[in-house]
Order: structure tokens, then C-alpha cells, then sequence
């Protein structure tokens, strides 16, 4: 949103900005209703205010936007940065400012104020989302089994049921006026007393701590507690979880080991494989691993096996299947159960050494027979691989990756293996941009680049047929269209020789014709920056003996205002060789029509 007075200014601004690659969706205000209106309706991200002027000065916008409640930043446009201007801007309550004539500093301030805009925004959602999960922390607390308190230098601020049972307190207010101390024993409270300084110093052991404890009638009892970092309502405090000393710590060991594990293969189950997995990124991104590689392996056609054969033969093959990828690739590695018929492997290393142990364990599996109750069958597997290098950011693109190559080697067939080779696919990138340029390079040497024409029908009825002319580039057998080879040729400064080739096919096209049609011609902001271009199109009609009436050349609106200075000149020296001009996308600026004064449009 832009509230300035003079038109012409606020389109130099906008100009200015698109110009600095920052995209704006511009709407004007100049009074005080429109604003409150525009704002109650619409999405606003910030607000550019002209200084000094009294139809809608900056007091007032301010005052408006704080009372419809909306964090939109407001950037006072000073004509200059002096005391007056500085002081109306604070005293109206607007923390940013900058000089519009200085362009440089009306970019970097626009996106300095943007930029904290969406901290801010980033920030409330995030503070929403911890706010939703505390709830739900909270509530799983209530509910918990493990004894659970949240204590403040020594103090109780939170208890949960299982902690009120475990010293046999039946009320929770009496808890909080209880301090810690009291429910220790008193053989205990002298290392307790240390404990609770060190706690109250930010130093918090990491161990469980055995402890003796009291309950409420006065009954002593041994206890492990265990201590980590919590946060009640914003203030930090520290959570105790008290548990009965444990009797067998090897069967404590196993039953840990038995959640972490699938029971039907003894594979890890998903849970621990997202843990494991994250813990592996980082590992690798902070240069402590090497490298790790990862093989997706899915059962092929296995809802179809599973109708076949019934859930539980189902089982019955995935349990003969999982003991035998174990024993194929070694016991050494990390074998996850990742869905009902999907299994990861983890390998260490990098890919080249992944990719004959996938050809390994394709072709066994392929070899074998399997046992499914009384049944006895093959199968076949299809296989994903990547691998995590230091660019890799989280888990879950890794999945992703690996999901996208399953889906590749699915679509070549069964039995098949797809490989994701981050080093391999950058080189393709590279390698498939370079088949583009000699593509288009070929293309303009070649005469590859053809004309498509498509009737523009004039309503009111006109004696000159005009076609608008659509660029296509042939390949062989193939006809590219130009959303996949325009973008390349803009990035390797290419454009404007496809422009060009495209003019002389649009003249000659005109020239072969027996008709009277005009064409329309779309021309890139590069050609028509270009001061060498209206010499070439004129030499160009002279040789064709082709009036330059015939061509309507067009480019979008955005790009007048953007590049206004640099294509207006061109334009009128085209219009001095009788082409016509149109503007493209017309409507799509602040205010469009006042491009009609300054532009010999047609």
C-alpha cells in the first residue's frame, strides 16, 4: 500500500522496486476512509506513507492502522532527512523511514522492514505452535504413569496424579506449598540441599540420581530421579521424574531395546529410524560422519500379494523376507521395517559402495523362494538408494528423495533400482542446462525457431487481418514451447538473438502473404533496452521491402514501468519506422492508464 499524493512519484517508487526484484502488488490510498476500508479487506503487508503533506498525513494512517489491530509496518517517505521530517515521523508513532530520492536506501529499508515483518509473523506462529504443543505436553502429563513434578529453586509449581500417589498426597495445592527438602529423607538432605544450589547454578546432572526419599505419612523408600531442563508459563524450572529403583537393570535394557524394535521382523521400527536418521544428517552436516547411504527396499505387488494370500500368510512372507535382506547385506548395518511391505537399510559409506550391494540383494531376493504358511513363492523388490551429504538439511527429504526414486524405478518396471546421487544429479543439472543452450544456439543458426499465428478478430470489423505470432522451437520430431527454453535463454543472454529471429520470420512471413495482415510480435525487455535494435529493424524492412506498419510490437506493462527509462527511447525510434506498439497484461499496474500519456501506444 503506497499513500502518496503525487501519482507520478508513487509509480516511480513501485518502478523503483521491481526494478530491485522485489515483487509488489501495489494499491493507492489519499484519504483516511479508503484506507480503513482497503485495510479491513485486504491482506496488507506494509505501507509506504509520504511525509509533510496534510490530505493523509502519517499521524493518521498510523492511528488507523492501530485501531483495526493489524501488524503492518508503516516506512515514512521523507523528502529529506532532516529534523523536522525524522521528528513528525516518531511523533506520529513510525519507527521506520527513509528518502525516497535515495533509491538505494528506499530498497534496503523496504526489505530490512519486510524482512523483521516476517520474523514477526514466523515467530507468532511458531509461539502458537509451542503454545498448542504445551497443551498437549501438558495433557500427557495428567495422564502419565511416571511420577512428574516441575520444581522451582526447590519449590513445587506443578505436579501431576502419579507424582501425588507416589508420596501419598491427596491434594495438589498442599504439594505446592511444599518444598522439595520435605520429601526427602533426613539422611538425604544435605546432598539434596548441594543438589538443588547446582541445580539453581544451571547445573543439572545428566545421570539418574538414587535417592531416598519421604512419603506423606513419614514411610522412607529408595527412588532414582532423574532431572531435565522445563519451562512452566515461560519460566524456566526443572522437571523430576521419580521412579522406584530398578531391580533388574538388564531387563530395563531389554524392554527399552523391545520399543525400539518391529516384532514381527526384529527390524527397528519407524520411530526409532526418525530419531536414528536425524541424528545421522546432523552427524554428517557438522563433519563428524563421512557419510551414510540409504537403500528403500519395497516388496513389489505386495497389496496384490497380500489379497491373495490373506493378512496373515502376509506376515508370515514379510518375517521370511526380513531375516533374508539381513543376512544378504550383514548384520552390521541398520535394518529398519519402515511400513508394512517397505524396509530401509542404512549403510555406511558412500553410494558407489551402496549400489552393487542393491544389484546384490535384487538378485538374490529375485533367486529365492520364500515361504508364506503353506505356500512357497518368489518375489521380486524394487529399490530406491541416496545418499546424505552435507547439504542435506533434514530426514524427511531424505524419505522424500527416497519415496521419488521407488516411484522411478516402479515406473520402469519391477525388480528395478533407481539411484538418487546428489554429485551425479548436480552434474545432469549442468550437463541438461548446456543441451539447452546448443539447443537455442542451434535453434537461431539453424533457422529452428518457427512462427505459430493466431487470429485476433476485431469486433467493430478492420479491412488488415492481424494474427498474433507465437514462438515454437523445433527439435527433430519435437516442437519445445517457449515456457521451457525462454527462461534459459534470459539467464545465458540469449533472448535477444530469438527475438530477432523471430522478427525476420514475422517479416518474411508478411512479406510471402497475399493478404493484408498485421502481426503481433512479443519483444523482451532486453531487445527492446537495446539502442542497436530499431538500426537492425530497419535495415530489416528496407531489404524485405515491408512496411513497418505491419508489425505490432508488444511487452507486458510491468516492464514499461520497470524498465521506463531504457525502452522508451527504442519506442519511439520503432514508432518512427511506422511499427505499432502494444502493451501486454494492461491493468496490472497502480494506475494504468497514466502510462497512455507518456507512451505512443497503439
Amino acid at each position: 500500500m503506497i499513500v502518496h499524493t503525487d501519482e507520478a512519484e508513487a509509480e516511480r517508487i513501485l518502478s523503483i522496486l521491481r526494478n530491485a526484484q522485489i515483487p509488489v502488488r501495489p494499491s493507492r490510498c489519499i484519504d483516511e476512509d479508503s484506507l480503513k476500508d482497503y485495510l479491513a479487506q485486504n491482506k496488507v503487508d506494509m505501507i509506504l506513507a509520504q511525509a509533510l503533506q496534510t490530505e493523509l498525513p502519517l499521524n493518521s494512517v498510523c492511528e488507523t492502522v492501530n485501531r483495526i489491530g493489524k501488524d503492518i509496518p508503516i516506512v515514512a517517505l521523507l523528502e529529506t532527512i532532516d529534523h523536522d521530517s525524522i521528528a513528525e515521523a516518531y511523533s506520529a508513532g513510525i519507527k521506520h523511514f527513509c528518502s525516497a530520492a535515495i533509491k538505494e536506501q528506499l530498497v534496503l529499508e523496504i526489505i530490512n522492514v519486510f524482512t523483521a515483518l516476517m520474523t514477526r509473523r514466523e515467530l507468532r506462529k511458531f509461539e502458537s505452535d509451542l503454545n498448542d504443543a504445551e497443551k498437549r505436553c501438558a495433557s500427557l502429563l495428567d495422564s502419565s504413569k511416571d511420577a512428574i513434578a516441575y520444581i522451582h529453586d526447590g519449590m513445587h509449581v506443578y505436579t501431576n496424579n502419579a507424582y501425588l500417589e507416589f508420596f501419598k498426597y491427596d491434594d495438589a495445592e498442599e504439594m505446592e506449598v511444599t518444598p522439595f527438602l520435605n520429601l526427602v529423607a533426613k539422611s538425604e538432605v544435605p546432598a539434596t540441599k548441594k543438589l538443588l544450589r547446582d541445580i539453581s547454578s544451571g547445573k543439572i546432572p545428566d545421570e539418574e540420581i538414587n535417592m531416598k526419599l519421604k512419603k506423606e505419612d513419614g514411610e522412607e523408600m529408595d527412588a532414582v530421579v532423574y532431572l531435565d531442563k522445563a519451562t512452566v508459563d515461560g519460566e524456566p524450572c526443572v522437571q523430576f521424574l521419580v521412579q522406584p529403583p530398578k531391580v533388574n537393570l538388564e531387563a530395563e535394557k531389554e524392554l527399552r531395546e523391545m520399543r525400539n524394535r518391529d516384532m514381527l521382523t526384529g527390524f527397528y521400527n519407524r520411530s526409532y529410524f526418525a530419531k536414528d536418521l536425524s541424528d545421522k544428517v546432523n552427524a554428517v552436516r557438522s563433519g563428524k560422519s563421512k557419510g551414510h547411504s540409504l537403500m528403500y527396499i519395497q516388496i513389489d505387488a505386495a497389496e496384490k500379494l497380500e489379497k491373495e494370500l490373506g493378512r496373515g500368510n502376509m506376515d508370515l512372507l514379510i518375517s521370511d523376507v526380513a531375516p533374508f535382506i539381513k543376512e544378504c547385506i550383514g548384520e552390521e548395518h541398520t535394518f529398519v521395517r519402515y511400513d508394512d511391505h517397505i524396509f530401509i537399510v542404512e549403510l555406511e559409506g558412500q553410494i558407489e559402495d551402496a549400489i552393487p550391494v542393491a544389484e546384490h540383494i535384487s538378485k538374490k531376493i529375485k533367486d529365492h523362494f520364500f515361504s508364506a504358511g503353506e505356500k512357497t513363492l518368489s518375489i521380486t523388490i524394487s529399490i530406491g538408494l541416496t545418499q546424505i551429504i552435507e547439504k542435506t538439511e533434514t530426514g524427511n527429504e531424505v524419505i522424500l528423495i527416497l519415496e521419488k526414486e521407488l516411484e522411478k524405478s516402479l515406473d520402469k518396471g519391477i525388480g528395478q533400482i533407481s539411484i538418487f546421487d546428489p554429485a551425479e544429479e548436480e552434474k545432469k543439472a549442468r550437463a541438461a542446462n548446456q543441451k539447452w543452450i546448443d539447443l537455442i544456439t542451434g535453434g537461431i543458426e539453424n533457422n529452428q525457431f518457427i512462427l505459430h499465428y493466431q487470429p485476433v478478430i476485431s469486433l467493430h470489423g478492420d479491412e488488415v487481418e492481424h494474427y498474433e505470432t507465437l514462438v515454437r522451437l523445433k527439435d527433430g520430431d519435437k516442437t519445445i514451447m517457449p515456457a521451457d527454453f525462454i527462461g534459459v535463454a534470459k539467464r545465458h543472454g540469449l533472448i535477444t538473438d530469438i527475438d530477432r529471429k523471430v522478427v525476420q520470420n514475422a517479416i518474411e512471413a508478411i512479406k510471402d502473404s497475399d493478404k493484408n495482415v498485421a502481426l503481433f510480435v512479443k519483444m523482451s525487455t532486453d531487445t527492446l533496452s537495446n539502442p542497436s535494435f530499431p538500426v537492425w529493424l530497419s535495415q530489416q524492412l528496407k531489404a524485405s521491402a515491408v512496411s513497418g506498419e505491419k508489425l505490432v510490437f508488444e511487452t507486458p506493462e510491468s516492464e514499461l514501468i520497470s524498465h521506463s527509462k531504457q525502452i522508451k527511447p527504442i519506442i519511439h525510434a520503432i514508432k518512427g519506422l511506422r511499427c505499432k506498439f502494444a502493451i501486454e497484461k494492461f491493468g496490472s499496474g497502480l494506475n494504468s492508464f497514466t502510462l497512455l500519456k507518456h507512451y505512443p501506444v497503439d
